[in-house]
């Protein structure tokens, strides 16, 4: 299991309530709980100061809700309208990267985050997500690369080694992967993707007793119904109640 990673437009809340004496479209458009009430804010915003200096901005946050709603369709033309106004924002790349890639395009998805990494060469979300990106292309040397630059520039990003574990496992470094996956854990102990994929290679090298306590905690972690399923269905195989 791979993590998707956003990226967050972190300097939108200042920069947009600089605009506007009404506070409740910037403070819509800058939260990211209720994705309605974020699209919502962002296109009043839009509609009400369309020749603010932070249009870009607002396209990018609305882009943003759009994937976490998994509309990539209008994620991607918010991203378009973002980047033709300022190319030079490695995160509206970013952003747009992932919609593409969780869209299907990873050729599109790659040529963004290379982009990306090409303005900010220090970006570690870029390197993360073609990571990923580079793993759905059957290319999990290229992978393993891009999560090792990424781990670089943030020894303390669990994403990054989750993701490499994945990339390992391609490349079939088990023992390299379990690391990641370990190491992933001792960052963050509620991380449910690290725990799964850790039981999973457990449970392929036979070692019961470790894969079992591995798929309960991430059955406690709160997975999304089919991987409960499938989690449920591999400690039954085992022997174990859930």
């Amino acid at each position: 299991m791979q993590t998707i990673r956003i990226a967050i437009f972190l300097a939108a809340l200042t920069l947009l309530a600089a605009s506007l004496a009404q506070a409740n479209p910037i403070d819509d458009c800058n939260q990211s709980a209720d994705l309605e009430k974020q699209i919502d804010g962002c296109t009043l915003f839009l509609e009400v100061d369309p020749f603010s200096p932070h249009v870009a901005l607002a396209y990018g946050r609305r882009g943003e809700a759009y994937v976490h709603k998994g509309d990539f369709a209008r994620a991607i033309a918010d991203f378009d309208q973002a980047i033709r106004i300022d190319p030079r924002q490695a995160r509206f790349l970013v952003g747009r990267g992932l919609a593409h890639r969780e869209h299907g395009d990873l050729e599109s998805a790659v040529a963004d985050f290379s982009k990306a990494i090409e303005i900010d060469s220090r970006f570690a979300d870029a390197f993360v997500n073609r990571c990923v990106a580079y793993e759905d292309k059957g290319k999990p040397d290229l992978a393993v690369q891009d999560c090792s630059a990424a781990i670089a520039l943030n020894p303390t990003d669990a994403v990054a080694y989750n993701d490499r574990g994945v990339a390992y496992e391609k490349t079939g470094n088990i023992d390299g992967a379990l690391a990641d996956y370990s190491k992933a854990i001792e960052l963050d102990p509620d991380y449910r993707d690290a725990f799964a994929n850790r039981a999973v290679l457990y449970d392929h090298k036979g070692d019961k007793e470790r894969a079992i306590a591995d798929y309960r905690a991430a059955l406690s972690k709160n997975p999304a119904p089919e991987d409960r399923k499938d989690i449920e269905t591999a400690l039954e195989r085992l022997g174990a109640t859930p």
